[in-house]
């Protein structure tokens, strides 16, 4: 099955971490500030369904970044960045393993 990111970037915005994990067909998720390593932060949240075979879909969101903080997010294998320093997004991810995100700004934070 071909995995798949989709997202709808709203102007920059700051950095964070998600990460999906084994769940069941609940929705599974929440909320928290992630802080980068250099200083500042950003409010990042992710919710995530399962579909079977251990793929997953979901929705994330990052809001809030300090003025150097940028997310980026990581989905089975590949790293890109989805928000300028100080900006905000929020997205979609759909038929992947592992989502991840993190907030940088001189270094990165640990993947959530």
């Amino acid at each position: 099955m071909k995995r798949t990111l989709s997202m709808l970037l709203a102007a920059g915005a700051a950095a964070s971490g998600l990460m999906v994990m084994p769940g069941t067909a609940e929705a599974a998720g929440g909320c928290k500030t992630m802080s980068a390593p250099g200083g500042g932060s950003a409010y990042v949240c992710k919710y995530y369904y399962a579909q079977g075979g251990g793929l997953y879909h979901g929705t994330f969101s990052v809001s809030g970044a300090s003025s150097r903080v940028y997310a980026q997010a990581y989905y089975d294998g590949y790293v890109q960045t989805v928000t300028d320093p100080g900006g905000r997004t929020s997205g979609g991810f759909r038929d992947v393993a592992k989502f991840h995100v993190r907030v940088c700004n001189s270094g990165c934070s640990a993947w959530y």
